[in-house]
């Protein structure tokens, strides 16, 4: 007997790959112009959240896996998105800034996410957008163990 072909729609890895790839496509439309990516303002956010925050901080605030982040903050820096110092209390930790541009950048983007979302969101009936975002909060909150 033949094996039946799987089917992608029911894939709830392949239809998060494939809502990821919207998303960004959505962003960089209402970011054109801009060179700031959606992992860089999700970054901008959170120092914003955290001002002084440490690298390690940011990665467990952003899910953003620890070398990736580095390289990020780094190229942030070289942009005067953001500072980095080191901290009084741990001489090997780094304390993250937004700088003024950085700040800017920010207020900026913030538009433009929101309508990434208010597109994103057409898809589910408003009546549901808060159980929606619920369930994806716990499948992201798996990532901590939690």
């Amino acid at each position: 007997m033949a094996q039946k072909h799987y089917d992608l729609n029911s894939s709830p890895v392949h239809l998060l790959r494939r809502c990821n790839q919207y998303c960004t496509d959505l962003f960089d439309a209402e970011t054109a112009g801009s060179d700031l990516t959606a992992r860089q303002l999700t970054v901008l956010i959170a120092v914003e959240a955290h001002d002084g925050a440490s690298q390690t901080q940011l990665v467990a605030e952003t899910g953003i896996d620890r070398s990736t982040l580095a390289d990020i903050v780094a190229r942030m820096i070289q942009r005067e998105l953001l500072v980095r110092k080191r901290t009084e209390t741990d001489a090997r930790a780094n304390a993250v800034r937004l700088a003024p541009k950085g700040a800017r950048a920010l207020k900026g983007a913030i538009n433009a996410l929101k309508k990434t979302e208010q597109a994103l969101l057409k898809a589910v009936p408003a009546p549901k957008r808060a159980e929606f975002l619920k369930h994806l909060a716990a499948i992201a909150a798996m990532v901590d163990g939690g």
